[in-house]
């Protein structure tokens, strides 16, 4: 079948599943999507095994303004297809955290591209792009092919990241410095001198992060 015709099955199984009490938590969670039916994690899971590595399915999918669609998308797509301009294609559609941690921890991490957005991201404003840099980041540092050289630019901008409140980006960045840390003796040294100036900072966000690594590494 075509893409466009597998698409129309999938969307078939997905309203098969809707559940519109698990929409309306999610609303009330702020977690909102043009059209959503409210079909669990694992039951997305269990449609995705039938296309998996389908790339011309999972691009089609995501461009369906269905949450579900998105995320299945995710889970199929094949990463060593998905290029930089797609990575910056899809992160246009972050507009609620479940995306950002379904698209980068299913997908984009895999990706060859990933760190280089990861950083950029990192460095940006949008709150939503600073979570999904750290997701990367934290799922990358697991990957035993890439050199540890490549982490280090995270050290600083874990340092650097915005002092405002309601960025809210405390847990995913001890997350990236925890793995990070976990890879050798010498990122744990790093990891470790970066907490302490951290738990010593004025910033009551940087502290928080800081005395959490120093919780886990002292």
């Amino acid at each position: 079948m075509a893409p466009l015709e597998i698409v129309l099955e999938v969307v078939s199984k997905i309203r098969h599943l809707r559940n519109g009490e698990t929409v309306d938590s999610m609303r009330r969670l702020g977690i909102v999507y043009p059209v959503s039916y409210g079909v669990s994690i694992p039951q997305l899971k269990e449609i995705s095994i039938d296309y998996k590595g389908n790339h011309s399915l999972s691009l089609a999918l995501y461009e369906q303004d269905i949450r579900e669609c998105k995320i299945l998308a995710t889970m199929i797509d094949d990463p060593q297809q998905v290029s930089g301009e797609q990575i910056d294609e899809w992160s246009k559609h972050f507009k609620n955290i479940e995306i950002v941690e379904q698209t980068c921890s299913n997908l984009f991490w895999k990706a060859d591209a990933s760190l280089s957005r990861s950083i950029e991201w990192c460095l940006s404003d949008d709150p939503l792009l600073i979570k999904a840099g750290l997701i990367i980041a934290m799922r990358k540092a697991t990957d035993p092919q890439v050199k540890d050289a490549a982490f280090e630019a995270y050290f600083d901008l874990v340092e650097n990241l915005p002092n405002e409140q309601e960025f809210n980006y405390t847990g995913y960045a001890v997350g990236a410095l925890r793995q990070i840390a976990y890879r050798s003796e010498n990122l744990l040294a790093k990891t470790h001198a970066t907490a302490i100036r951290l738990a010593e900072s004025q910033s009551a966000i940087k502290a928080w992060i800081g005395n959490q690594l120093l919780f886990e590494f002292d």
